[in-house]
């Protein structure tokens, strides 16, 4: 029996060269050896080190601008005047309210999803639709400090993961596309950044209390995804017909001769935006609600409008395993555009086209390519730090601790399904093992996966982005640098998103 229906082929696997520049931009497939793109990478390594380390925390990019000739709209402006004040406590919230003030369930939640996009529309639209007139401070949104050095100007965005059309078949894909996001806290969140990282963030307060969000914060994440053919910069996904178009000053596509490309200005479009939300009444297990919103061409009204619900989850349904018959904290929406749902997590549970939740994975010896092996919580609940060690102990998918000798965060797996140093797998438990349910269970944010880290509250960008960053500039023992800083050695590029290896190309076109 095969446990997946992705299976791996016999056939030949590209090679890729992940040069790292300012913006930690991985490129597009090319054929190169691995001692070639090895070589590439190691340059490219030091370069970031160096700029890692000159990094400042509220920098608002990476310092790679337009000219003035090509671009002479707004740019991303940092907003880290968090509030100092503890928000008053909030009752009766309109989600809430949406749904009874009961729990959420599965026939309840597109009514809770409803509410809680309704409740940042005014904020959700001025941002995606008329971004020349945004003003974060004015809107009361606030953003993360230490991320400067990843994020290109014009939105702040940083590099996420990287698609082919073999990952949404028969969905009119065209081209390999790159995603990048941009994370805003409204202002009940924003206290939690003020907790830990106070006005300088230089010394961050690392402490269960300092890390958990009051009760109503508002979380959002707004994805962009681009073409990396050079020659098809829009109109290259028929999904993607109509959406909002975003500029970026990012690099598009690499060259044999040049392993880190110059950014230039080029056209995204904005096809997910993820709204969580701290709700311990409506979600007792977790005290987290995750949704998320697609693009969908076929939905009628205006661009923010057509940003439907792709789904929500609320736990990671630890007794359904890998039924999705029996879940009962994870809802799909059946209306979702075909392109979204084909990118779910194990199970069916809730994740979208940005969200990495499939990868290549190896278990007892057998490879699997695009394999379902994560969803939004379950990525999540791996939120902690060690402060002992200044890292992450768990990687944020299922997998097995990397091994001496090796430098990512998981042990790697050869094509031949066998633990292999700079393989192209995740050598991963067998899915619903007791191995791999550690990663799908529920928990509160007060609780850490392990024993001697702290919990950051279901917030990956505390503990996988910003505290990484922060010590990569501040300490002086690189060798906790962030993980997408942590394989010099690798020729197989890797999702900056969750930090695994990218699914297996599309070589059929």
């Amino acid at each position: 029996m095969e446990i997946f229906p992705q299976t791996s082929g016999a056939g030949r696997r590209l090679t890729f060269a992940c040069a790292l520049g300012l913006s930690l931009s991985c490129l597009v497939p090319i054929e190169s050896s691995a001692e070639t793109a090895g070589r590439a990478f190691q340059q490219m390594l030091q370069l970031n080190l160096q700029a890692l380390q000159k990094a400042t925390p509220f920098q608002n990019n990476s310092g790679q601008m337009p000219p003035p000739s090509q671009y002479a709209g707004p740019f991303f402006q940092l907003n880290h005047a968090w509030p100092t004040s503890p928000p008053s406590k909030m009752t009766n919230a309109p989600w809430q309210v949406a749904i009874g003030n009961k729990p959420i369930t599965v026939a309840n939640a597109a009514t809770y999803t409803a509410a809680v996009k309704k409740a940042v529309t005014e904020n959700g639209r001025s941002l995606i639709m008329n971004y020349d007139q945004w003003d974060a401070a004015k809107a009361g949104w606030y953003n993360e400090p230490w991320l400067g050095s990843l994020r290109e100007p014009i939105h702040g965005a940083y590099t996420a993961g990287q698609f082919g059309p073999g990952i949404f078949p028969n969905t009119g894909l065209d081209a390999t596309f790159r995603t990048t996001v941009v994370t805003y806290y409204d202002e009940r969140a924003a206290y939690s950044l003020n907790k830990v990282w106070g006005k300088t963030a230089m010394t961050p307060t690392i402490s269960t209390d300092a890390f958990q969000f009051d009760e109503g914060s508002i979380i959002v994440k707004a994805a962009i995804f681009y073409s990396t053919d050079p020659k098809k910069e829009t109109n290259w996904w028929t999904a993607m017909q109509g959406a909002q178009p975003w500029r970026l000053f990012t690099p598009v596509a690499q060259q044999q001769d040049n392993p880190q490309p110059s950014p230039q200005l080029w056209t995204g479009y904005v096809a997910q935006f993820d709204i969580i939300v701290k709700d311990s009444q409506s979600a007792p297990q977790t005290g987290w609600v995750f949704t998320t919103l697609v693009y969908d061409s076929s939905a009628p009204g205006d661009v923010w409008d057509k940003m439907v619900p792709l789904g929500a989850q609320w736990g990671n349904d630890p007794q359904a395993g890998g039924n999705p018959a029996l879940m009962t904290e994870n809802w799909i929406n059946p209306q979702a555009p075909t392109y979204s749902t084909q990118t779910l997590g194990w199970g069916g549970r809730l994740s979208g086209p940005n969200d990495g939740a499939t990868n290549p994975i190896a278990v007892n010896g057998k490879t699997f390519d695009n394999a379902p092996n994560s969803s939004c919580m379950s990525c999540h609940s791996t939120s902690q730090w060690d402060p002992k060690q200044n890292k992450m102990v768990t990687f944020l998918l299922p997998s097995y601790p990397p091994q001496p000798g090796e430098r990512a965060p998981f042990e790697e797996c050869g094509n031949d399904g066998k633990p292999a140093p700079g393989g192209n797998y995740i050598c991963s438990p067998a899915p619903g093992s007791a191995e791999w349910m550690k990663w799908f269970q529920n928990r509160l944010g007060t609780v850490p996966m392990d024993a001697g880290s702290i919990a950051t509250d279901f917030d990956e960008v505390f503990s996988f982005k910003s505290l990484p960053l922060w010590y990569a500039a501040t300490a002086t023992n690189q060798q906790n640098a962030p993980v997408m800083l942590m394989r010099p050695s690798m020729a197989t590029p890797f999702n900056q998103y969750t930090g695994a290896p990218l699914p297996k190309p599309d070589v059929s076109k």
